[in-house]
C-alpha cells in the first residue's frame, strides 16, 4: 500500500506531493521501491492491520507494473508493520496508490494508526559491481541466480538477530 510516493498520505497542507502532480516527470523510468510504516495503536489494531495489508498482498499481484510487495513486523515491536514494494516504474506506484486511495483501504487503516503513512521512495543506482542485476527472473532484487547478494549473504543459510 502506498500512501503517496514519498510522503504522507494525500495532501497534508493542501498541496500535492511533487510526484503526485500530474505535470510531474519522474527521473528515470525504471523500477522504484517503496517502503511504508504503519505504527499500529495497539496489538488488537496490529492484527486488524496485518489481515488487511495480507488481503492487499493478494490482490496486488494483479496490477500492471507489480514486481514484488512483502509485509514485514518490526522483531523487537510487532505493531510497527512496513510494507515494502517494488514497481517497474513510478507511473506503476502511482496507479497503485490511486487503486488504496480510492477503494476505501485508506479509510479501514486509518483509525487502527498512531499518525499519518510515511512513504520512502527508493530508486535503484549503479552499483561497483557492473554484473549485478537490479531485479533477477525470481523477482528478488539484488540476488544474483544463486540467491546471494552483492555481500554474499544468502538469506537461507543466513540468521540475524
Amino acid at each position: 500500500m502506498t500512501p503517496s510516493a514519498e510522503g504522507a498520505i494525500g495532501p497534508a497542507d493542501g498541496d500535492l506531493h511533487p510526484d503526485r502532480r500530474p505535470d510531474h516527470a519522474g527521473p528515470g523510468s525504471g523500477p522504484v521501491c517503496l517502503v511504508t510504516q504503519f505504527a499500529a495503536v495497539d496489538d488488537s489494531a496490529a492484527r486488524r492491520l496485518q489481515n488487511e495489508l495480507r488481503a492487499l498482498a493478494a490482490s496486488v499481484v494483479t496490477e500492471p507494473g507489480h514486481l514484488s510487495y512483502e509485509v514485514f513486523a518490526d522483531q523487537d515491536d510487532p505493531k510497527n508493520l512496513y510494507v515494502i514494494e517494488t514497481w517497474a516504474r513510478a507511473s506503476s506506484a502511482r496507479r497503485h496508490e490511486d487503486l488504496v486511495l480510492n477503494n476505501g483501504t485508506v479509510e479501514r487503516v486509518a483509525p487502527l494508526l498512531t499518525g499519518a503513512l510515511q512513504t520512502l521512495t527508493l530508486r535503484p543506482i549503479a552499483t561497483a559491481n557492473p554484473t549485478r542485476e537490479l531485479a533477477s527472473d525470481t523477482g528478488h532484487a539484488g540476488l544474483n541466480d544463486a540467491g546471494f547478494n552483492d555481500a554474499g549473504f544468502n538469506g537461507k543459510e543466513a540468521e540475524y538477530k
